[in-house]
């Protein structure tokens, strides 16, 4: 028998039970966005944000050589504190840019439920934090200084790199499909609700640009 355009749009018959995040984004995104959203789960969210926002940070850290200019120690407490703060803000941004986006292309979801949906997307880039806890015991303080690394530390930073941007990439593609959950429609149109506000800033930008120049 034909599916119905719901149950195309959201196939899972567990939407009911309350789902392990941890283990169940990996394989069913949009049940697990469902059961976080049933299940009311802020409080996770919003850890997950403050992850997110710690990882924006250690990488900026590392960019700018941030052990320069102040001890290992102060960077790290920088990014735990500074971090969670970036972190919060950024989350409540980008989940009322997705909310807001999504209304304009009929979508459902109410903005609590996108703040959930949008944490819960965050849970590759937490992972991601374990090899940058491996970066600090591997690498110490050469992590955040420009300074000689032996062939062992370039290696592991190799892999280390390699396997954050995987997480990194995931957690964009689960953000595309916690915004379809939310909004209840097709993956294309989440896809499009996370693209529309970057070609605006884009154009903004030019514009900018244009009328500076």
């Amino acid at each position: 028998m034909e599916k119905t355009v719901e149950e195309q749009i959201n196939p899972d018959p567990e939407n009911g039970k309350k789902l392990n995040p941890w283990l169940t984004i990996w394989y069913k995104p949009r049940a697990t966005f469902r059961s976080a959203i049933n299940n009311k789960s802020m409080k996770l969210a919003f850890i997950l944000a403050m992850l997110m926002g710690m990882i924006e940070l250690f990488d900026r850290a590392i960019e700018k050589n941030m052990g320069h200019h102040m001890s290992t120690v102060a960077v790290l407490v920088m990014i735990i504190v500074l971090g969670a703060i970036v972190g919060i803000v950024l989350w409540f941004i980008w989940s009322a840019i997705s909310y807001y986006v999504g209304k304009l292309l009929k979508g459902k979801g109410t903005i609590q439920e996108m703040n959930i949906a949008i944490g819960i997307s965050f849970i590759p880039l937490a992972v991601s934090g374990i090899f940058y806890i491996l970066d600090i015991i591997f690498l110490g303080e050469a992590l955040f200084i420009d300074t000689y690394l032996t062939p062992f530390q370039i290696i592991w930073l190799l892999i280390s790199a390699f396997f954050v941007f995987i997480l990194a990439v995931w957690s964009v593609f689960l953000m595309v499909k916690a915004i379809a959950e939310v909004h209840q429609f097709s993956a294309w149109k989440g896809l499009l609700t996370l693209i529309i506000p970057v070609i605006v800033v884009f154009i903004l930008l030019g514009i900018l640009l244009v009328l500076i120049i």
